[in-house]
């Protein structure tokens, strides 16, 4: 019988599920080897096949990156067996099982109650239009990670081997797998599951994991993981994410960036950040090397003055340009000077008054003040 209605306690499943796959997402604790072994027999027995031979543990997901892609140098016997990761056959066939179970099982009605119910509660992760909102709102968030992780591991690998091709980790299992909340949730509402329960069981017992029919290559959880108060990868005192090995992402505000930008803010120069093709990244390198001090180093243009301050503008590439007005606080301090403040103000801004008083949210003509504070 299909579920035409979600009751309220079902509603209520749906940050409840998303808070704890954000938690296994964030999980330090240790590998236990026996359990993941026998989560492994469990996994493979899905697709009516023993457990791998050969399961070998890494402290990161780079060193299984490099295992992978040097085995797959050794030889043809060996390249054809890590040819042919199990994960997208697996997922495959039972993402079509679940599929046409959840047509059978759940109404459009129900879907269109899911949508509503993620907008009116989660509105901050960002959910759209069908019942996948569910998983892209779940999905979202440490995604963002195993991009990073990717993009760092590519980075490494290039760095330390030129002619090897790091492994891409394509439909990994893992602690980041938040495609799997989707199916914890339809699981909670009474769809049989069961077949995907040794991959939820994989990917809260370990880190990355890449798995083959012979060969299983199971990672550590990171040493550490730091977040600011949105969920996103950010520290800005070191890495944002570290594995036992040393292997580190570094991040701020969920934005990869280079190791010196985080630890050595003061060698980045006016030229790097000019040359940054990528505007997030730019705007985190202006960020650490402070935008009112790039904005004087950088030759911005004086585009008004009167007595309320000095208007500049600065052309940034591919963004919208970086315009500033130049305050002085009339109070002044303990040494009798007087501090210059500098205000981000909107690019369409064009006097310095029209500036001052937008930062008050008034009109240019609305904008009388007895004393400027």
């Amino acid at each position: 019988m299909k579920t035409r209605t979600l009751s309220e306690a079902q509603l209520a499943l749906i940050p409840q599920v998303w808070d704890e796959w954000i938690k296994t997402g964030r999980d330090t604790a240790a590998v236990d080897r026996a359990k993941v072994r026998e989560i492994l027999c469990r996994l493979y027995a899905v697709a009516d096949k023993s457990a791998p031979p050969h399961i070998l543990h890494f402290d990161s997901p780079l060193q299984i990156s490099i295992a992978v892609a040097l085995l797959r140098q050794e030889g043809r016997n060996m390249r054809h067996q890590l040819a042919d990761p199990i994960n997208g056959e697996v997922h495959e066939a039972l993402r079509d099982k679940f599929t046409c179970q959840m047509n059978e099982q759940v109404s459009s009605a129900v879907n269109a109650q899911i949508r509503q119910y993620i907008r009116r509660q989660l509105p901050e992760r960002r959910t759209h239009e069908t019942f996948s909102d569910f998983r892209r709102a779940a999905y979202a968030r440490n995604m963002q990670v195993i991009e990073q992780i990717h993009e760092q591991i590519h980075e490494n690998v290039r760095n330390m081997f030129r002619s090897l091709r790091a492994w891409t980790f394509r439909d990994d299992f893992g602690q980041f797998d938040m495609l799997l909340a989707r199916y914890d949730f339809l699981g909670r509402l009474g769809i049989d599951v069961s077949k995907l329960v040794p991959s939820f069981d994989l990917a809260k017992s370990c880190g990355a994991a890449a798995l083959f029919w012979d060969w299983a290559f199971i990672g550590a959880k990171p040493e550490y993981i730091h977040c600011n108060e949105q969920g996103r990868i950010h520290c800005e005192t070191g890495p944002a994410i570290r594995y036992y090995d040393g292997f580190s992402i570094f991040a701020i505000h969920g934005v990869r960036v280079p190791e010196k930008v985080v630890v050595s803010p003061d060698t980045i120069t006016v030229a790097e950040i000019n040359l940054e093709t990528n505007v997030e990244m730019r705007r985190v390198m202006l960020e650490r090397y402070g935008v009112e001090r790039y904005l004087m180093d950088s030759g911005a243009v004086e585009i008004h003055r009167d007595d309320f301050g000095i208007l500049y503008r600065q052309q940034l590439p591919r963004d919208e340009p970086l315009v500033m007005v130049k305050v002085v606080n009339a109070t002044p301090e303990p040494d009798g000077s007087f501090k210059d403040y500098f205000l981000r103000v909107p690019p369409t801004m064009e006097r310095a008054i029209q500036a001052v008083a937008w930062t008050f949210g008034k009109e240019e003509n609305d904008y009388t003040p007895e004393l400027q504070t």
